[in-house]
């Protein structure tokens, strides 16, 4: 693994939460999904100081720092510069129940990356933000969304 420290100043997106700190966690379903970057190493190098991009009004309690630990985040190198809203992905299914498969889709289309039929999963007017490291991602899928954040 890189030094936690050349980290700093690193673009990153919060992809999960099953590792971060317990009060993280917490609200960890406002945060997934949310882009920021590193401001600072904590704990020794196993935690990443997180300051999001979004206004504070619309995040937990209105707290822009957030300790998240590194296995949770896509992080991206200082080269690529500020990450492009429509680089975003969203969850669509192929398959049912335990075969289901989750496919990486671009907001606003209808097609997976990969090319399979997917279907959404619209929830009251949101979606769930595509993570490649989930156990049920499309392999393909998440070989390009990580190309892509990491040309």
């Amino acid at each position: 693994m890189k030094e936690p420290r050349a980290k700093l100043g690193c673009r990153v997106k919060i992809v999960d939460m099953l590792h971060s700190p317990a009060r993280t966690r917490a609200v960890g379903e406002l945060l997934i999904g949310q882009r920021g970057r590193v401001v600072d190493v904590l704990r020794g190098g196993t935690l990443a100081l997180v300051e999001l991009d979004s206004d504070w009004a619309d995040l937990p309690g209105g707290v822009r720092r957030w300790p998240v630990q590194w296995d949770d985040l896509l992080v991206s190198s200082l080269e690529s510069g500020p990450v492009i809203p429509d680089a975003d992905y969203r969850v669509s299914l192929s398959g049912s129940g335990r075969d289901a498969v989750q496919h990486a889709v671009p907001a606003g289309t209808d097609n997976s990356l990969c090319g399979e039929k997917a279907y959404p999963l619209p929830i009251c007017g949101w979606s769930i933000s595509f993570s490649p490291t989930a156990a049920r991602a499309c392999a393909e899928c998440a070989r390009l969304v990580l190309e892509q954040a990491n040309p």
